[in-house]
């Protein structure tokens, strides 16, 4: 009898070290891959064959791969926050990448983790995944230290590269590798601009798959790490997208405004410690708030969620066949046109819109045949079954009484909303051509191709005059062609539309401090305090530092430090104060400190450092080091005449005529646009050359006959 109880006991213990490792270990190392954008059937192991991706293939093997995985809405905030609550987004409450806070009875999975004691933290890549939503809650550290450039169109393209944020995450997980963890590692490749970098540009053109490639790579440089810290093989890895990209397909470019499958399906892989069920294909369709559940489930949550455990249905448990609801409200909220609604029930995708559709996403992954009208049955099923799923959502950023007096005092009281919940609207499918002519329209405004880009945002808001990014776009074209007043009516304009939205607040301060309305600017960047602190105290430092206030502009630069401590944008305003207020060796020593924070942090060059330099260095009368300064600035950021105008009056001062008259062709050839003609005459004009600067303010007449500031220019 002994021997067969000995081998009773054997096999129970190994059935139950079977168990463990077909599970999620709760005592080991959760790790959250979120690849942003990522189309599934842009990937070798969804079965593509024009893209290289070894790393990505490699943890395939290692993990369970979910042939059909669904976003719950094709936005990255509001992605990410079901995938962090396991909630869709009527509760946890978040409908827009901006303008709301992630609903305070939410759990976060960070929160119940920590609970458990782990250490949590985050690094990410987009501004959209700003802490300040919300999303960050329960994370011990959530590092978004991203710039955000304050003439980018939208805040949506504020980034910053995969692997700086790589860094950031490695150099977190080396402190804490001793311990439990959870870590939420985002990178934006292959988000838009697509500009991949070698040798991925050059295999692949500047292309979405470009960067589909790019992003491997990081992903990799980010596995080979927890590999050497002996972290990979016992951690719980989840690889993932928030949604997909339209690539042209049924009219959209990008994303955000349809609901079809290249919208919302993405890749998503589970690898569980010691490559438990590697390589299993799970044919049965998931959404991305099963990750929740998945890894909650390990820790004996039984609160609120939307999903299940993914290796329920992996491994056969979960009974019966669900509904994956997805929504899109950024048709109504940017558009003015009807949001969308679409429900995946087995083969069948019905997409709730003013002219419903529905298709067999199984048998026609390119859902090129409406079957609506063959299906009557199934339509009308799938019709009654969205509807308890369809909330309305709430207007975007709702104001406290302070700032509605402060907006009302201003006119931004009376258009909280673009449209009325009950209103008939377009149907976004039938405009989606407009959405891709804005995408248009801001190629051309990178481009400085303005001329276009006027010609494109005004045809489109004849169209529709709600379209509160397209007053935006338009707002940043008229700032780079120089027509101030008419910028700041455009953004008023947007603002007016969605008086709550912030960003829209700091955008008429700033253009108002670039039209010296001192006043005006000051007035809408208080307006943006509460929400956004660091951005809000920052525009005020330069206001003040316009007026000479300098004590004041001192006071603001210190309030952002607190928000945000260490930052190299606050670093360069303090160096501005101290330069200002006549203290250049001071600023320059904090211009190189501001310099040493961003070569540690592996981030791109920052506009105007450089420039602020050589001022400095200039102001010392270290010529040649300004010299140096000012080239740098040029070779990083071309199109800027700020650093070719101190130039060439260096250059003038030191009698180097030639190499000034060579800088005034370079900086026309480079960016032949009214600011630029302009700054070359106001040069001449300073220098004394008032013939030239009339020869130049008329040249570039012959080029923008309308613009007001040139005619004056070249009246002398």
């Amino acid at each position: 009898m002994r021997p067969r109880f000995l081998t009773a006991i054997a096999l129970v213990l190994l059935a139950a070290a079977c168990a463990r490792r077909g599970a999620v270990d709760p005592k080991a190392p959760i790790i959250l891959i979120s690849i942003d954008t990522l189309r599934s059937d842009h990937l070798p192991a969804y079965g593509y064959t024009k893209v290289d991706t070894p790393n990505l293939d490699a943890l395939r093997n290692d993990s369970i791969l979910f042939q059909r995985a669904y976003s719950e809405c094709p936005l990255t905030l509001v992605s990410h926050a079901s995938v962090l609550t396991g909630l869709l987004p009527a509760d946890h409450g978040i409908r827009d990448n901006l303008g709301y806070n992630l609903n305070p009875k939410a759990k976060t999975l960070a929160e119940l983790l920590k609970s458990k004691g782990y250490a949590t933290g985050a690094a990410v890549s987009a501004v959209v995944l700003r802490g300040e939503s919300g999303i960050k809650r329960g994370f011990d550290l959530w590092d978004d230290d991203i710039d955000i450039d304050p003439t980018a169109i939208s805040i949506a393209r504020s980034q910053r590269a995969g692997d700086a944020t790589r860094e950031r995450a490695q150099t977190w997980i080396g402190e804490h590798a001793a311990q439990p963890f959870f870590f939420f590692f985002h990178i934006y490749e292959p988000h838009t601009p697509y500009d991949p970098p070698e040798p991925f540009k050059s295999k692949y053109g500047s292309t979405y798959d470009g960067e589909v490639a790019a992003a491997d790579a990081v992903v990799g440089r980010f596995l080979d790490y927890l590999k050497e810290k002996g972290l990979y093989d016992r951690a719980t890895i989840v690889l993932m997208s928030d949604h997909g990209e339209g690539l042209g397909q049924h009219g959209e470019d990008e994303h955000g405004v349809l609901l079809y499958r290249e919208d919302i399906q993405v890749p998503l892989m589970l690898k569980l410690p010691h490559g438990a069920q590697h390589g299993q294909s799970v044919a049965a369709p998931v959404q991305l708030v099963d990750i929740f559940p998945t890894i909650a489930g390990a820790f004996g949550f039984e609160g609120k969620t939307e999903g299940r455990s993914l290796l329920d249905v992996a491994n056969g448990k979960a009974e019966g066949d669900r509904p994956l609801y997805a929504e899109t409200y950024y048709p109504r909220l940017h558009y003015g046109w009807n949001d969308l609604h679409s429900i995946i029930s087995g083969a069948n995708h019905y997409i709730h819109a003013p002219k419903p559709e529905l298709y067999d996403v199984v048998g026609d992954p390119a859902e090129s045949k409406n079957v609506l009208q063959d299906n009557r049955r199934v339509y009308t099923a799938l019709r009654a079954e969205i509807q308890p799923y369809i909330h309305a959502a709430a207007a975007p950023a709702a104001v406290d009484d302070e700032q509605k007096q402060q907006l009302a005092a201003l006119g931004y009281i009376g258009s909280t909303v673009s449209t009325k919940p009950d209103e008939v609207l377009p149907d976004p499918k039938e405009n989606i051509h407009q959405a891709n002519d804005i995408a248009r329209a801001y190629r051309a405004y990178l481009a400085d191709n303005l001329d276009e880009a006027d010609k494109v945002t005004a045809a489109l808001l004849h169209t529709n005059g709600r379209m509160v990014d397209v007053w935006t776009l338009r707002a940043r074209v008229m700032q780079k062609l120089d027509r101030l007043d008419e910028a700041i009516d455009c953004a008023k304009e947007a603002l007016k539309l969605s008086p709550g939205t912030t960003s829209l607040a700091a955008m008429v301060a700033t253009l108002a401090l670039d039209a010296k309305r001192y006043d005006e600017a000051e007035q809408h960047a208080r307006l943006t305090v509460k929400d956004t602190p660091f951005e809000a105290h920052q525009l005020l430092a330069q206001i003040y530092l316009a007026r000479k206030e300098y004590a004041k502009a001192r006071q603001e630069t210190q309030l952002a430090d607190e928000v945000h401590p260490g930052r190299a944008s606050t670093m360069l305003l303090q160096a501005r104060v101290q330069m200002e207020s006549g203290d250049p060796e001071s600023a320059l020593k904090t211009i190189d400190r501001a310099a040493a924070t961003l070569q540690a942090r592996g981030s791109k060059p920052v506009p105007k450092l450089n420039f602020f330099r050589g001022d400095a260095l200039a102001r010392l009368g270290r010529a040649d080091e300004a010299e140096t300064a000012f080239r740098q600035e040029i070779s990083l950021f071309p199109t800027d005449p700020q650093a070719y105008k101190n130039l060439i009056l260096l250059y003038v001062v030191e009698g180097k005529n030639r190499e000034a008259t060579e800088l005034i062709f370079a900086l026309e050839k480079a960016a032949p646009t009214p600011p630029s003609y302009l700054a070359i005459a106001e040069t001449l004009k300073t220098i004394g050359d008032r013939t030239g600067a009339r020869f130049w303010a008329a040249r570039g007449l012959s080029h923008y006959p309308a613009d007001r500031q040139l005619q004056a220019a070249s009246r002398g």
